[in-house]
Order: C-alpha cells, then sequence, then structure tokens
C-alpha cells in the first residue's frame, strides 16, 4: 500500500531552501506545529542545522528534538 504524500509538509519542506532565512525559520516552525505529520521533513531538517543562520539552526534543532531527534550531534 502506498501512502499518499502531504502537500503542506511537502511546501513547507520547500521553503527550507528559500534564500531568506525568516521564510526558512519560519517553515521550521511551521513543521514543529505539525508534529508527528512533520516526521518526513527530517531529512531536511537535519541539513538546516549547519545553515549560516543561527535562528534557524536553532529551531531546526528545536524541531527535530520534538520529532524525536536526529543523528547529528549538537
Amino acid at each position: 500500500m502506498r501512502t499518499q504524500r502531504d502537500l503542506l509538509i511537502d511546501k513547507l519542506i520547500e521553503r527550507l531552501d528559500y534564500d531568506d532565512p525568516t521564510t526558512r525559520r519560519n517553515a521550521v516552525g511551521a513543521l514543529r506545529l505539525h508534529g508527528e505529520r512533520a516526521r518526513a521533513a527530517a531529512p531536511a531538517l537535519e541539513r538546516l542545522l549547519d545553515d549560516p543562520s543561527p535562528i534557524v539552526r536553532a529551531e531546526a534543532r528545536r524541531t527535530l528534538d520534538q520529532l524525536g531527534g536526529s543523528s547529528k550531534v549538537a
């Protein structure tokens, strides 16, 4: 059985690659609010742990912690 893609989560994941750090941070925060539904975003969130913006990195860490952590050490 194939699972259906979550279009909202997909759109938020797309925004994680935007140039504007505020847009990236807001997308990460929105993903955090969706909880378990956003688990598919974990790989993209892990990449943001190396983001040039400290605000984006902090929000990504917070979201990954809520989703159950990541493989990267803080």
